[in-house]
């Protein structure tokens, strides 16, 4: 089953512009078929997951938090939760201004903290191609990291998958996806 996704989107438990409902109904209107909800961890609060659960939706909604982990300074990690597995996604490396060198080099010192999956190669949905790269073994992933309704829908992934939770993180593992943007 083909299978259209989001597994980056804040919403106002954290920093974003839109709750859980209006970012699922927004990505539904979308055509999508899962998204995960990624807000910040330093921003979450005890009744965000009743708040996650109130949403209805006939996508596939993920529970995952954006992990700020510091080495060198900080980078985010979305740690996403299926049915019986997790997947861990080094986000925006764009957005660190690292160089190339200094993004394999934390990825991996976080490896050896953080089963990392996947890195996210886009910032805000935009590709950043200078990390679409061989050097870089994990699968790349593309993403909105929206916060807003304007930073919805601009890039995701889609596969070809069981739909469920745990399928979908294992073609993630994989890399058994493609990357995809919006025209203009």
């Amino acid at each position: 089953m083909l299978l259209k996704g989001c597994l980056h989107a804040h919403t106002t438990c954290s920093d974003g512009k839109l709750t859980p409902q209006e970012i699922a109904d927004v990505y539904s209107d979308l055509g999508y078929d899962f998204i995960a909800f990624t807000d910040h961890d330093y921003l979450l609060t005890n009744e965000t997951d009743s708040i996650y659960d109130s949403v209805k939706s006939e996508m596939i909604l993920f529970k995952g938090v954006e992990m700020t982990v510091f080495e060198k300074g900080y980078i985010h990690i979305n740690k996403i939760f299926g049915d019986k597995e997790e997947l861990h996604i080094m986000n925006h490396l764009g957005e660190y201004d690292l160089t190339v060198d200094q993004i394999l080099e934390r990825i991996e010192t976080i490896s050896n903290r953080y089963p990392l999956d996947s890195v996210e190669i886009t910032t805000k949905g935009f590709l950043n191609s200078e990390y679409d790269i061989p050097g870089i073994k994990l699968p790349k992933i593309a993403s909105d990291d929206s916060h807003t309704r304007l930073g919805c829908g601009r890039a995701w992934i889609e596969m070809d998958c069981r739909r469920n939770k745990d399928s979908i993180i294992r073609a993630i593992r994989k890399g058994r996806f493609w990357n995809c943007f919006a025209k203009g």
